[in-house]
């Protein structure tokens, strides 16, 4: 029996909860205030909607209200800056209690009613003796895809005078006075897409104009696939062709600037299409901005041929480098020299980091969106290792130099005398020996069948014009 009438009284207290949550949301905290000649009454302090309806029907808002506007972030909030009245003191101001509501536009002052209103959630003001900021939070007021226009309400509550207080009163604040207020309120669906449409143009945009400039690099691409190869546009939406340099190698200088440039681009549209406004960009994003740009532009000033040009004529003239546009690989973004370069994985990885952060914190309120100075500050110092090593001789193309210059030599000296044997040696040694270095510095691109058949003078004739 004992458990029975428990187990009844805990399915009486989940059925009554959403009720009485229910309730509690349909209600304000601020009490109404009691004429002086009437005693006080005992109640919950709490006023119901039809109450704060009837309150906004005969009366006339006289409390003086700066622009509401919409804040990024997901939930609906609206920032509420207001005045001190003249009639408060500076510390009543600081001791104020605000409440808020909002109720479709349109709908005259007399025929206000309960239904009409929703209630926001107010977080904790921080006054100051002139001004407060109420951010105020209503998570049920978006309707689909399109801007709604709303009529915001915001209540300013005081406690009474000692002299007026009661013990009988269980809530002492009173409705004072409160605002009114027009505005468009965004939706987070029609915001995000905003945001995701501006990157989508912007990178379909850069993928035409790949498509335009690498169209020799497409035809070879074309022939090594067949009839599996993709269209001349599909080919350029690949991230490795737009962030390529002019060598063929997905730059991951070009990466990062390509990365963050969409992704900030995104946000920044998504922040305007939420707020109305053009918002400000923190120093953490105008640094990270900084970096990577001056990092793109020193990898360019460092760009270069491995060979020198003597050499690589040769190597294009006897065939055992292929003439063909190189096609970009992800691999590029951490390969150096035919092996995983860590330096590259680490600025990859905090870029990502990075960006992932600017996606997440950057949309709530970009103009405050901070990160860590260590990884700023990480950023930087890969930054710059990736710079100096691309600035800095490569020991295997050094070595390939030398290789390549003693089989030129080599050569020149078997074709100067043809009985030479000492030169035809020379020159077969060296052929044998400079297939690893090859191997390692141009990869798919070294011919090594050509190579092996290679002979002193041999010469590949030039391409047919088509």
């Amino acid at each position: 029996m004992l458990r029975g009438m428990i187990a009844m009284l805990l399915l009486g207290m989940l059925w009554a909860s959403p009720g009485q949550a229910q309730a509690l949301s349909r209600a304000l905290q601020c009490s109404a205030p009691v004429p002086r000649d009437e005693p006080w009454r005992v109640g919950s302090g709490f006023m119901v909607m039809e109450d704060v309806a009837r309150y906004l029907n005969s009366s006339a808002p006289s409390l003086p209200l700066r622009p509401v506007r919409q804040t990024a972030k997901a939930v609906p909030t609206l920032e509420i800056t207001l005045a001190r009245p003249d009639w408060l003191t500076p510390a009543e101001w600081r001791n104020a209690f605000f409440e808020a509501v909002v109720y479709p536009d349109g709908i005259s002052p007399v025929d206000l009613r309960e239904s009409h209103l929703q209630r926001g959630t107010v977080l904790p003001p921080s006054p100051d003796d002139d001004l407060t900021t109420v951010s105020a939070l209503f998570p049920t007021i978006e309707r689909g895809w399109w801007p709604s226009s709303w009529q915001v309400v915001l209540f300013l509550c005081l406690d009474p005078t000692q002299a007026d207080a009661s013990p009988l009163r269980a809530n002492g604040r009173e409705l004072r006075a409160y605002a009114r207020q027009p505005m468009f309120v965004s939706t987070l669906r029609l915001s995000s897409a905003v945001g995701l449409l501006t990157v989508l143009a912007a990178y379909l945009a850069l993928a035409w104009a790949a498509s335009r400039i690498h169209v020799r690099q497409y035809e070879h691409a074309r022939r090594l696939l067949g009839d599996g190869a993709p269209g001349a546009f599909g080919y350029a939406l690949r991230p490795t062709v737009i962030a390529q340099d002019s060598f063929g190698y997905c730059s991951l200088s070009r990466f990062q600037v390509l990365l963050f440039t969409l992704v900030l681009a995104g946000v920044y549209a998504y922040v305007m299409g939420r707020t109305g406004e053009m918002p400000d960009l923190s120093t953490s994003v105008l640094t990270l901005l900084g970096v990577t740009l001056t990092g793109s532009t020193l990898a360019r000033l460092t760009e270069g041929s491995v060979m020198h040009t003597a050499n690589r004529l040769w190597l294009l003239g006897t065939g055992v480098l292929d003439a063909t546009p190189r096609l970009p690989r992800l691999t590029d973004l951490v390969e150096s020299d035919g092996e995983i370069d860590v330096t590259r994985v680490q600025a990859l990885l905090f870029s990502i980091f990075a960006a992932i952060a600017l996606v997440v914190s950057g949309t709530g309120d970009l103009e405050n969106f901070t990160l860590p100075e260590q990884l700023i500050t990480l950023i930087g110092i890969s930054q710059a290792v990736y710079v100096a090593g691309r600035a800095l001789p490569r020991d295997s193309a050094k070595r390939l130099n030398e290789e390549i210059a003693a089989i030129r030599s080599a050569e020149a000296r078997v074709l100067a005398d043809a009985n030479d044997a000492n030169a035809r040696k020379e020159f077969e040694t060296a052929r044998n020996a400079i297939a690893s270095s090859l191997r390692d510095v141009f990869s798919e691109r070294f011919c090594e069948r050509r190579l092996r058949g290679l002979q002193p003078g041999d010469r590949v004739p030039p391409p047919a014009e088509a």
